[in-house]
């Protein structure tokens, strides 16, 4: 776990009041201890990309909360589409030609 001074220290630019304001948005949730705020690895991704949005893209307070959302859609599609492919992969190869052959035809369809 990452506290709020070492993230501070890592990420150019951000200020532990900035850091604290993202908090507060919502923007990255970090766990809570006695000890005050501790970051994961994840959360300091997040917080990289959330520095770039506002620092170097110069996106607004408003459309942050919507890319964040959108990543987060992102990710959890393909969390879904891993565990799929996994399951898919544990079947019989014939169910897995069957698999393949009706996702070509719907595609297909869609197109």
């Amino acid at each position: 776990m990452i506290r709020e001074r070492d993230v501070v220290n890592h990420l150019e630019g951000v200020t532990l009041t900035r850091l604290r304001l993202w908090v507060k948005r919502g923007w990255v949730m970090p766990t809570e201890t006695e000890e005050g705020c501790h970051f994961r690895e994840i959360d300091m991704a997040r917080l990289e990309l959330i520095r770039q949005l506002k620092m170097d893209l110069a996106v607004n307070n408003e459309a942050i909360p919507i890319v964040l959302s959108l990543i987060d859609q992102i990710h959890g599609l393909r969390y879904e589409l891993k565990s799929l492919a996994q399951a898919v992969e544990a079947q019989h190869e014939d169910i897995q030609h069957a698999i393949l052959n009706t996702h070509r035809k719907v595609s297909e369809s869609i197109d």
